[in-house]
């Protein structure tokens, strides 16, 4: 996944109070007690959360957004992770034992200590076929991510990072005997005084990393990639840490495609929705523009939309279930009658927009995932929602300015630091 978390769909949200009742009724159903049931919070958004403690073993948190959450001596072991969000947690000391955490981001997560005996890391487009979840809520799956994790002191014994990136990563004292590290990106990782017994290390990027007092085999050293030479030979990037190599001229940011190409991309996404993803492509247009585009009535759902302009397009009556559109320009566009049920329109512009009766409600999945739309910080001045469903849309921190809401149904939404509501 990329697990950045910034481009999900919006995601469920739970009060502390909530989520301990969740983790209490979890404990009881591991020691078989009356009243338990599995924790099972797929897709939540569970950030800055405390799991401090807890014995979560076995639980389902797969492609939740766990950003900055806290799950100091927790115990993990067998969890499902598969493509959660763990950027800048705190795993000091938490138990993982074989843990799913395949697809996961842990960019600058701190696992000081954690246990991760043959804790799962790989790449997680293996098991693109199996996770059927993600690919019909429209997330990615890609590589894990431990890139500048803290992993002091971590034991990460027959732990499996295939394919994975754990640039600038610290393993100091780690214990990674039997790991598997083939072709995991390593450039400037720590290794000091870290355990590395038996551990392959075929085509593992090794560049810039510190193996001082390192335990490792020149065996195992021979199949790395230690030399920007080395990396040319074996067709392995040889771009400095960060770069990015810049996109081709076709694939740059607001190049509207030709017409006919766009009818194309259009017929083909709907092929995609239409078969749950066996035939056709997924749309994608984040960073185009497409302003005053005519997309009326057309089949838009789980399209990737994030950043694009849509200005003064015509979407009346579109289908946009769980569409991303985070940061899109969508100032004087017609939405009226549109389905956004849950689309994530975070940082939108939508000023001046008409959204006459269109259905902005929760969205339940055919897998029984419940996804709500989303406005956080999303501009709707003088933005005409006469008539519309806003049931549990969540409003947090957007400005709602003169914004038209005569016969809206806002029950249930989030209204948290909203601007210029009015609802006398």
């Amino acid at each position: 996944m990329s697990a950045d978390g910034k481009n999900v769909a919006p995601r469920v949200r739970l009060t502390q109070a909530q989520l301990d009742r969740a983790c209490e009724r979890h404990l009881a159903y591991l020691s078989g007690m009356a009243g338990g049931a599995k924790l099972s919070l797929p897709f939540f958004d569970l950030s800055g959360m405390s799991f401090n403690g807890r014995n979560l073993t076995n639980a389902n948190l797969s492609g939740a957004i766990l950003r900055a959450t806290s799950f100091t001596n927790a115990k993990l072991d067998y969890a499902d992770l598969f493509g959660c969000d763990l950027t800048g947690a705190d795993l000091s000391n938490a138990q993982l034992t074989r843990t799913d955490l395949r697809a996961a981001s842990l960019r600058g997560a701190i696992l000081r200590g954690a246990k991760m005996v043959e804790c799962d890391l790989r790449d997680g487009n293996m098991a693109v076929t199996t996770r059927s979840d993600f690919r019909v809520l429209g997330l990615e799956i890609g590589p894990a991510d431990i890139s500048s994790a803290v992993m002091i002191n971590a034991d990460l014994t027959r732990a499996r990072l295939t394919g994975s990136c754990a640039r600038e990563a610290d393993f100091s004292g780690a214990t990674m005997a039997g790991a598997q590290l083939a072709r995991v990106d390593l450039r400037d990782a720590q290794f000091k005084s870290t355990n590395l017994d038996g551990v392959d290390l075929a085509d593992a990027d090794l560049r810039g990393a510190d193996l001082s007092g390192a335990k490792v085999s020149a065996q195992a050293l021979q199949s790395a990639i230690r030399t920007d030479e080395e990396a040319a030979r074996r067709g392995v990037s040889t771009e400095p840490l960060g770069m990015v190599p810049p996109a081709p001229p076709e694939a740059m940011p607001n190049s509207p495609p030709p017409p006919e190409r766009l009818d194309a991309m259009l017929r083909a996404h709907a092929q995609w929705v239409a078969t749950g993803g066996q035939a056709g492509h997924q749309l994608d247009i984040s960073g185009l523009d497409l302003s005053h585009a005519d997309l009326a009535g057309r089949v838009l759902t789980l399209m990737k939309a994030t950043g694009v302009n849509l200005r003064g397009a015509d979407l009346r009556g579109a289908q946009m279930q769980a569409a991303q559109l985070s940061g899109a320009d969508l100032r004087s566009t017609n939405l009226s009658f549109a389905d956004l049920r849950g689309a994530c329109m975070d940082r939108a512009n939508l000023i001046d927009a008409n959204m006459e009766r269109a259905n902005l409600s929760k969205l339940n999945t055919a897998r029984g995932h419940e996804l709500r739309t989303s406005l956080v910080r999303a501009r709707l001045a003088a933005a005409i929602l006469r008539g519309a469903d806003l049931t549990l849309v969540d409003f947090t921190g957007a400005d709602l300015s003169a914004t038209v809401l005569d016969g809206a149904d806002l029950t249930g939404a989030t209204l948290e630091a909203a601007r210029g509501i009015n609802l006398g």
